[in-house]
């Protein structure tokens, strides 16, 4: 019997980057829908099948990086002990509404989003994203 993703359950992440291993930021990071994830593949893959010669091979276009970006923006849902780069004080999270394909989501604020280092982005996506699979344990029921 399969069960559902709870798109509200969070889970703490603790980045391989951050240096301070006794006091880390902790991360929560949440699953995507169907809607957004599928939304977010549209808007950073593009394929091209034909062209004016039929011996060319088909083309896949690939947005890693704003790809990343979207999945941070809408899977991140909180986080303790980030400071800001500015004064070292701790950041307060913050999200404003994104109209989706007609569904209303929370997107964490720009402002944020511009204070995490692309690999930070980059680790917080593949984190993400492995919560959107199923386990090994549900792939073999």
């Amino acid at each position: 019997m399969l069960t559902g993703i709870n798109i509200y359950e969070t889970k703490p992440y603790n980045s391989k980057l951050d240096p301070d291993k006794s006091n880390p930021t902790v991360f929560h990071v949440g699953l995507l829908d169907s809607h957004l994830r599928a939304y977010i593949e549209d808007q950073t893959t593009s394929f091209e099948f034909s062209s004016k010669n039929p011996k060319d091979p088909a083309k896949a276009n690939i947005n890693a990086s704003k790809r990343n970006l979207l999945v941070v923006k809408f899977g991140l849902k909180g986080f303790d002990n980030f400071l800001d780069p500015r004064d070292r004080k701790p950041v307060k999270f913050d999200t404003v509404s994104a109209s989706v394909s007609g569904k209303n989501y929370s997107a964490v604020a720009d402002e944020i989003i511009s204070m995490l280092p692309k690999a930070l982005i980059d680790e917080l996506s593949e984190v993400i994203l492995s919560e959107n699979s199923l386990s090994e344990d549900e792939e073999k029921n």
